[in-house]
């Protein structure tokens, strides 16, 4: 029994090595295609997600909160505009940042500040004051080249937690300001006891 079953094991392995001989290692050929095959890229980069969604977007926050900054107006700005990839070329290129602009149709700006002499400026403006700031900030971005938008909103934070305010323009219905805060009471506008009263900020 045991020979048979030797005989048997040796005559298996024979034909195992015997077809391996004959086996032959080949390479599929790709099917012939007339549709190319089309590799998604990556969009440029070198821009910062902080101030805006694309690099024309936060070259232009990052422009308008200098231009804040230079009159003491100490803002941190973010701008989103959408359709989010028109903003996605080369925006040292000016043709293609003004094309660009021309195509957004839907902008948000955020501004977010924890200067005190800041704050207490736009309060002191009053409610009628502070929406004429936000609308600037908008009719800047029309003039700039943002001539497509359709609606627009600006946020207003005081510091990270408190959003003060919002404005929301629309080409058919143009501006609508709130409050959301009830402008903490004016407490920013009431010095504690034993400190020295601010200087009233002068109007820029």
């Amino acid at each position: 029994m045991r020979r048979a079953l030797a005989a048997l094991c040796a005559a298996a392995v024979a034909a195992l090595l015997t077809a391996c001989d004959e086996a032959q290692v080949t390479h599929a050929t790709a099917a012939p295609t007339t549709t190319p095959i089309v590799l998604s890229t990556l969009p440029p980069i070198g821009f910062n997600h902080r101030y805006g969604n694309n690099p024309v977007t936060a070259a232009d926050a990052f422009a308008m909160e200098r231009q804040l900054f230079a009159v003491k107006q100490y803002w941190e700005v973010g701008l989103r505009a959408d359709p989010t990839q028109a903003g996605y070329v080369d925006e040292t290129n000016p043709t293609l940042a003004s094309a660009a602009r021309a195509r957004f149709t839907d902008a948000t700006v955020i501004i977010a500040s924890e200067s005190l002499p800041t704050l207490r400026d736009l309060l002191q403006r009053g409610d009628a004051g502070q929406q004429q700031y936000c609308q600037q900030l908008v009719e800047q971005l029309r003039a700039q080249g943002y001539t497509g938008l359709q609606q627009a909103t600006v946020a207003v934070f005081f510091g990270e937690g408190d959003r003060h305010a919002e404005l929301t323009w629309t080409k058919a219905g143009g501006y609508v300001f709130k409050v959301l805060d009830g402008n903490l009471g004016n407490s920013l506008l009431t010095p504690v006891p034993s400190a020295t009263p601010f200087v009233t900020p002068v109007a820029h």
